[in-house]
């Protein structure tokens, strides 16, 4: 038994927060609380593994899983929506969601569906600066007062993850999203607009954040030669007044 339910939860679902040095930070912040959540959002369900850890972890909350849920070059999944329920001891509190977090109509939908007033939306999504910038942009006013909003995996913007995943994360003429997190944690005007974010909506997230958090992990990776490796991960959290 380890020393907090969360770390319990990432070993029995097999979550890579613990791997990637989350859990600690989530605790801190949600273990005398989790009782009081009644609405969560998760983007990025993949193998469901997290969603299944939210659900128990947030006992009285529904959990909202969003996700494009297609055929993926990186997991092989198909259909994932349909196999997520299968089984699911929880599933009268999981609701997914199939769309884009980078698409402002599937964004909009969503909020036309299932409405706002979240206690806490974890962006863990496709990790790219568009699609954490533009769900940042549109679900920003989808969480209530006192509410909380994860940005995870922050360590994408290194520039790193084209070779580790494949993928283009910064384009070119892209702000860091942690140079943006970083603007709003030091409430300075560093950054007071990015490709996706326009001036008014930096303005507004400004004076509408208690605070803004960036915690520090680290991730372990061992390859198939049983070398391990260490790099540092990084997640934001932002409480709104």
């Amino acid at each position: 038994m380890s020393i907090n339910l969360l770390e319990d939860l990432t070993i029995k679902y097999d979550v890579d927060a613990l791997e990637l040095g989350y859990t600690q930070h989530y605790d801190q912040l949600l273990s005398e609380v989790r009782t009081d959540f009644t609405k969560v959002l998760e983007i990025g369900v993949e193998t469901g593994r997290s969603h299944r850890l939210w659900l128990e972890y947030f006992p009285n909350a529904k959990i909202y899983g969003m996700d494009v849920f297609n055929e993926s070059d990186r997991s092989g999944y198909v259909d994932e929506l349909q196999r997520l329920q299968e089984g699911n001891p929880f599933l009268d509190r999981s609701v997914m969601f199939k769309g884009d977090q980078s698409n402002i109509e599937d964004l909009n939908r969503f909020k036309s569906e299932h409405g706002g007033d979240f206690d806490m939306i974890i962006d863990d999504g496709g990790h790219t600066m568009e699609q954490m910038q533009t769900s940042l942009n549109h679900l920003w006013d989808s969480v209530k007062s006192g509410g909380i909003y994860v940005i995870e995996d922050l360590h994408s913007c290194s520039g790193q993850w084209p070779e580790l995943y494949g993928y283009e994360v910064i384009k070119d003429g892209d702000t860091l999203t942690t140079d943006l997190l970083s603007s709003l944690e030091n409430n300075n005007d560093e950054v007071t607009e990015t490709n996706y974010i326009p001036a008014d909506v930096i303005s507004k997230i400004r004076s509408e954040m208690g605070w803004c958090q960036t915690k520090i992990g680290v991730e372990r990776y061992t390859d198939q030669k049983g070398q391990t490796y260490h790099w540092p991960t990084t997640l934001s959290f932002m409480r709104k007044v």
